[in-house]
């Protein structure tokens, strides 16, 4: 926090902070771009152009705000697209958009990032190409929650070994969804029930005595059962948020569990 006797921030000192900012960005998303699309950490490259997004919203950069905006949307449905050909084609474009921006940024004096319209780049260009792509793809190409639809009812599995959670989760479930809840204990009955009803969303305790949620989650893949799934747990710490994310977990929906809470991680996961 600036003392009193201090001089104003001035806005070319505010943007040399924010470009020092930028460029490290940009070079954490292009360094997991370039790994490939088997290995892109996509959902660390949405971080990063979401936050870009926020902070060129506050130094007043409109053309970085939206490129920023539409990088980071591409990232997010990159990451529910199928590896194959239309995955491939858009990751390739994807990489060569932000190493052209990573490139501009490192070589614009200030002077052009204060312009309104901002600098020239192919970045332009190569999101209209990516458009093009994603408005091809079918939705047989995308990840089950990326299928999901938000408007309709959907079927939902809550894998908890505590009956007082899942009455909670049932408690709090919003009623005017339609949405249709089941429940199971362990990883036995979760495996059951999952071949009964074929689940849209299943939620997943972290925490159970015969096994945590993420083993469940591969014990149904390899059953044949590919559903969105979402972690349920009290513990947030960074590296089971890590290990749900690296399992393909579309969301971590943080107990104690509200309508507010539930409400938005299956927004958040029909929308993609």
């Amino acid at each position: 926090m600036p003392h009193p006797q201090d001089p104003p921030l001035s806005r070319e000192v505010l943007l040399d902070v924010f470009c020092k900012e930028t460029r490290e960005r940009l070079a954490r998303a292009l360094a997991s771009l370039e790994q490939g699309p088997e290995r892109c950490d996509y959902d660390q490259v949405h971080q990063e152009f979401d936050s870009l997004h926020g902070g060129a919203r506050a130094v007043d950069l409109p053309w970085l705000e939206h490129y920023s905006r539409v990088v980071a949307g591409y990232a997010r449905l990159l990451r529910h697209l199928k590896r194959g050909g239309q995955h491939e084609e858009t990751h390739a474009l994807l990489t060569q958009a932000v190493t052209a921006l990573v490139e501009q940024c490192r070589k614009t004096p200030l002077v052009e990032l204060l312009a309104e319209d901002g600098p020239e780049m192919p970045m332009r260009a190569m999101l209209n190409s990516m458009q093009t792509l994603m408005q091809r793809a079918s939705l047989d190409e995308l990840s089950p929650c990326a299928k999901l639809a938000a408007e309709r009812p959907l079927v939902l599995l809550v894998v908890d070994d505590s009956s007082t959670s899942r009455l909670l989760f049932r408690i709090h479930m919003p009623t005017d969804c339609g949405h249709v809840v089941h429940e199971a204990e362990d990883a036995e009955s979760a495996l059951r029930l999952a071949l009964e009803v074929r689940p849209d969303v299943v939620f997943l305790d972290y925490n159970m005595p015969d096994c945590n949620g993420v083993d469940i989650a591969r014990d149904l893949r390899a059953a044949g059962f590919n559903p969105c799934c979402i972690l349920l747990t009290a513990n947030v710490q960074q590296a089971i948020l890590d290990e749900a994310r690296a399992a393909g977990f579309a969301g971590v929906l943080e107990k104690p569990v509200s309508r507010d809470k539930i409400t938005a991680v299956l927004r958040t996961a029909t929308q993609g």
